[in-house]
């Protein structure tokens, strides 16, 4: 059974880190960064340490001896979790459905309705979610360019800007309304139809990124965008509705400004073809592929029925 990780497993975090292999999982942001990588041994013994970071991070230990870590916790909003990072000893690959099966226990006791993971498509614990109850929503692959301003000098900087304002509170409506028509009835189907559960499986580009909304001429928002630059490197998303398609182009500009002479990465989901065509002219370069999976833990009733009740 697995359990919550304690400030006496450093020890065995560092002999653990010493037969595991790369992540089994990451995050949106993970993806971006290059994917699954080695155990940080350094990070987890700090998290091991931190009175709140450990109720996010499960272990399956056996006589003393660490045989798989899983870090996961809500997305945006209690009603939607992830399964973030998985890493497993070598020889205990088939762990990983049982790590899957039991993390849905905590998750469903904190009140989420669904959990979600997103894992390289060829990887071999594809499988094991499956198995456990998680189906793929869909598939989605990470671009790449080594340089945001040689992109940028490739598109052409704009005569007219587009004009962007702040994401505030009271656009939520309306991003949920652009979410339902740029997103297939399948995808919302399995990820969650209700704004409740939009918000909270919602991703962002790590704490300081910062969102961006294009309005329409009509006063109807045209489109999003979600970007965040460090020192070491630019990571934006982007989703617009169909009547905004003709300025995709400055968008991509407007998803690369404030960038600097930095590598620069976003994730396309295969439902937007348009968007791949235009970063590879770009001098974007593919990376990986994903599949993003969700396992539902609560069933929404689709029909009331009236039925007659005795009262004592």
């Amino acid at each position: 059974m697995i359990r919550h990780l304690h400030p006496t497993d450093s020890p065995g975090l560092l002999q653990f880190s010493q037969s595991s292999g790369r992540g089994e999982t990451c995050t949106l942001v993970g993806a971006l960064r290059g994917g699954p990588g080695g155990f940080p041994t350094v990070k987890y013994a700090s998290i091991a340490l931190s009175p709140r970071a450990w109720q996010s991070c499960w272990v399956e230990a056996r006589r003393g001896r660490i045989d798989g870590v899983l870090r996961a916790g809500p997305r945006s909003g209690p009603q939607a979790w992830e399964v973030g990072e998985l890493y497993l000893r070598n020889s205990k690959s088939e762990l990983a459905l049982d790590l899957f099966e039991q993390i849905a226990i905590p998750a469903g006791g904190a009140g989420a309705h669904r959990i979600f993971t997103r894992v390289p498509t060829n990887s071999a614990v594809r499988e094991d979610a499956r198995k456990a109850g998680y189906a793929t929503i869909y598939r989605e692959t990470v671009y790449r360019s080594e340089s945001a301003t040689t992109a940028m000098s490739r598109l052409g900087i704009p005569d007219h800007p587009l004009q962007l304002r702040p994401r505030v509170e009271t656009d939520d409506p309306s991003l949920f309304r652009l979410h339902n028509a740029t997103t297939p009835v399948e995808v919302r189907m399995k990820s969650g139809q209700t704004s409740q559960d939009w918000l909270a499986g919602s991703e962002r580009l790590g704490r300081k990124a910062s969102e961006w909304i294009f309005e329409l001429s009509t006063g109807e928002l045209g489109a999003v965008v979600q970007r965040n630059s460090t020192r070491t490197g630019h990571m934006f998303s982007l989703n617009w509705v169909t009547e905004a398609g003709p300025e995709l182009p400055r968008l991509v500009a407007a998803a690369l400004a404030e960038s600097k002479d930095v590598p620069v990465s976003t994730a396309v989901p295969e439902y937007r073809p348009a968007l791949s065509h235009l970063l590879v002219t770009l001098g974007f370069t593919e990376r990986a592929q994903y599949e993003v999976m969700v396992k539902p833990l609560a069933q929404t009733v689709s029909e009331a029925h009236r039925v007659f009740a005795a009262i004592s």
